[in-house]
């Protein structure tokens, strides 16, 4: 792996370019091209995750953290791109300019905070994270107008659509009133926490979320000298924390039967974020109900069981590896 020159005064953005600093090969130095980028994307989600959580005033829930850090992942890829890409800044794109500046400023700090002189990784991520948003700020500028960032993440699920009355109906157990008004005020503390872990799904990237899994195990897999007790204790405990990944399938399922239900008898069309379910119809909303019912696994009480069996066997699975391989 080639390995950078740490450059402390890149925090201040009085750095200059040492003379025997190596290059990436792009003219535009983007972070996410370096060769070895697999090596840094874990300190660099890591340090974006940092951003995230400090970017709140006050305690939230782990989730609205995850959906943070997942939301200014995908913006820093794409923005820096998108420049890279023009070779320039529009003059209605300098203030999102100036922006992403200043969170690859943030992130740089985040690094910076504790440097190890032996992690020759966290050396080569502060470089090349410098060099991108030098380069960034270097763009030209030029006149008209240019596409300004607009992530899906950002959105909220409109009401009477497929995330809205899958959610409604697994949200059941947890509702205070009768009514089952889909409101914070009418969910208990359990309920809150997930819901707001179902409306992140709704617009989760899931092949950026398994990338993110590749990237734990991949940092465990290539650490030296770890006894195999510890090494299959943290794969464990990486699996089972990205054990909701079978919710992807799931919910692709249950959208899809949906689907075969309403089009073309109820519906000409059915988009997943923003056609209304006609939910009125009592026989057409039983129907659906049951469908939701029989994807999720939802039981007798109304709860919902998609992970049970995932986690059973990953918990079966290094049992075994324990036993036999430590």
């Amino acid at each position: 792996m080639a390995h950078f020159h740490i450059n402390h005064a890149a925090l201040t953005g009085n750095s200059e370019e040492p003379a025997n600093a190596a290059k990436p090969k792009e003219e535009f130095p983007n972070v996410f091209d370096y060769p070895d980028f697999i090596e840094l994307r874990p300190q660099l989600r890591s340090a974006v995750h940092t951003v995230a959580e400090e970017s709140f005033d006050q305690p939230v829930l782990p989730v609205k953290i995850e959906r943070m850090a997942v939301a200014l992942e995908a913006q820093l890829e794409r923005e820096t791109r998108k420049y890279e890409a023009q070779e320039a800044v529009f003059a209605n794109q300098k203030t999102e300019c100036s922006d992403l500046v200043r969170l690859y400023t943030q992130i740089l700090q985040v690094i910076s905070r504790q440097p190890d002189p032996n992690n020759t990784d966290l050396e080569d991520l502060i470089f090349a994270v410098d060099q991108t948003r030098q380069a960034l700020r270097n763009l030209p500028t030029q006149p008209g107008t240019g596409p300004l960032y607009d992530p899906d993440s950002v959105r909220e699920i409109i009401p009477a659509t497929f995330y809205d009355f899958v959610i409604q109906r697994l949200a059941h157990p947890y509702f205070i009133r009768d009514d089952h008004e889909l409101k914070r005020q009418n969910l208990s503390a359990e309920g809150q926490q997930f819901v707001e872990r179902l409306a992140a799904y709704a617009f989760r990237d899931w092949d950026a979320y398994l990338t993110h899994e590749y990237d734990a195990q991949h940092i465990i897999k290539n650490k030296k000298k770890l006894d195999d007790q510890v090494y299959y204790t943290k794969l464990e405990e990486i699996e089972l924390n990205y054990a909701d990944k079978a919710y992807a399938q799931v919910f692709a399922d249950t959208f899809n039967d949906f689907a075969k239900l309403l089009t073309p008898n109820y519906l000409k069309n059915f988009d997943i974020h923003t056609t209304p379910i006609p939910a009125a119809n009592a026989v057409l909303r039983k129907q659906l109900t049951e469908i939701v019912r029989q994807r999720f696994l939802v039981d007798a009480a109304g709860y919902e069981h998609v992970v049970d069996q995932p986690i059973k066997e990953i918990k079966a699975k290094y049992a075994f590896y324990l036993k036999n391989f430590s």
